[in-house]
């Protein structure tokens, strides 16, 4: 209990500390932007009328959220070694893909929160399928799910912690080399955990400023 708080090894090393902090928001950035654009395309074609679709949906949704976010990235870093991927971009596809299978469940439960009348009217006005979902569907979707996304956000940012394992410099992996040199366990993971803890909350409340509306009770069905 003799213990002595010494923060000045954290101080010494702020610029390793800064830099892991922002590749971990670039990282969770770029497996955020991704994972919408991959969960999409997956949630749209799994509330499709076409079975093929929504099988191929089903099937990508069960292969990435059954096996762990750990053995994604060592596939990529290590099971596809032959494409020399730099260890960043091999963090950023396996966030991506794991977590979009969690976008795509998402969206597909915003997708179907919508009232299909809203497609149908918006296609009887003269739109053709894709402008109706681009310019009707998606953006009522998108205020439904705006808290599910905002979930996503802050698990991708606490996720990519594991990217450490794969030598990618994040504010993780930055920390256990300055605890490396500098044996000051306590005060460098207090350090991290604080960041931590600032990071994911303010992101989880800035996408939560996006204002979300309910679908009303109409009947709802397939869009595609």
């Amino acid at each position: 209990m003799s213990y002595t708080f010494d923060w000045t090894p954290i101080w010494a090393h702020r610029g390793l500390i800064i830099d892991g902090l922002l590749t971990t928001i670039g990282l969770s950035a770029l497996a955020l932007a991704l994972a919408v654009i991959i969960g999409s395309a997956a949630g749209t074609a799994a509330a499709s009328r076409r079975r093929g679709l929504r099988l191929c949906a089903a099937i990508y949704v069960e292969a990435m959220r059954n096996v762990p976010l750990l053995v994604h990235m060592y596939l990529w870093y290590v099971g596809f070694a032959f494409l020399r991927l730099p260890p960043f971009l091999c963090a950023v596809l396996g966030l991506s893909l794991y977590s979009g299978a969690y976008v795509a469940e998402i969206v597909r439960a915003g997708i179907g929160a919508v009232p299909r009348g809203q497609a149908l009217a918006a296609i009887a006005s003269g739109l053709t399928h894709g402008q109706a979902m681009l310019l009707v569907v998606y953006p009522q979707a998108l205020r439904i799910v705006a808290p599910s996304i905002a979930s996503v956000l802050s698990q991708i940012i606490k996720d990519s912690s594991l990217a450490s394992v794969i030598t990618v410099a994040e504010i993780t992996y930055q920390a256990a080399a300055i605890e490396g040199q500098t044996f000051r366990a306590f005060e460098v993971y207090m350090t991290i955990w604080l960041l931590y803890l600032v990071l994911v909350t303010a992101a989880t409340y800035g996408l939560l400023l996006v204002p979300v509306t309910g679908a009303g009770d109409s009947p709802r069905g397939e869009y595609a």
